[in-house]
């Protein structure tokens, strides 16, 4: 036996993640596995998961989906870390779709104005 046929690791830091057949080191260890769509999907079978008891009845089942869905979802707090985002995903190649782009709005009903006085310090 060679140390490649147990070794797994990946050669060099630049190395790039292909998918493939799980090492056969894996499959020998595994008590058996379950493949999804992706971390979504195992999100939601998590939170289905949490919600069984001991004999796996599940009292509310959560739903499969949710109005994000699949999709990652990123909500930078400015303009700045919007522009950040934007540059990361494109570097990688890796396609967005722009959500709602208006800004916070408070509603007209919210007090906007603090009723308290601004500190301004100790004095020197």
């Amino acid at each position: 036996m060679r140390a490649r046929d147990f070794i797994t690791e990946v050669r060099g830091l630049r190395s790039k993640l292909q998918k493939g057949k799980q090492p056969h080191t894996h499959a020998m260890a595994s008590t058996g596995n379950i493949h999804s769509r992706g971390y979504y999907d195992l999100y939601r079978a998590s939170m289905a998961v949490a919600g069984m008891d001991k004999d796996g009845n599940i009292d509310n089942i959560p739903d499969a989906e949710t109005w994000l869905g699949s999709d990652g979802y990123v909500a930078p707090y400015t303009d700045e870390e919007y522009a950040m985002t934007k540059k990361a995903y494109k570097a990688l190649g890796m396609k967005t779709r722009d959500g709602d782009n208006g800004g916070s709005k408070e509603p007209d009903a919210v007090n906007t104005a603090s009723p308290l006085k601004g500190f301004k310090g100790y004095p020197r």
